[in-house]
């Protein structure tokens, strides 16, 4: 399973918990993401540049979800 970074995405930042334990820079906050499917050459074959490249949280308007 591939995870991101996403301190910054405006609903996936919100989806940990807080460690009471660890300060506000070091909550870091994790996505799962998907290698769309333009992508899948560069993942499986290009350079690593190319790889990361492919690595990105989805966009707000792509993700349904909040409090349940």
């Amino acid at each position: 399973m591939l995870t991101i970074n996403a301190d910054t995405h405006p609903l996936m930042n919100g989806m940990h918990k807080p460690d009471p334990r660890l300060p506000a820079d070091q909550q870091d906050k994790r996505s799962v993401i998907s290698i769309e499917s333009a992508d899948v050459d560069a993942w499986l074959a290009g350079t690593q540049q190319e790889a990361e490249e492919s690595l990105r949280v989805p966009a707000i308007e792509l993700i349904s979800g909040g409090p349940a």
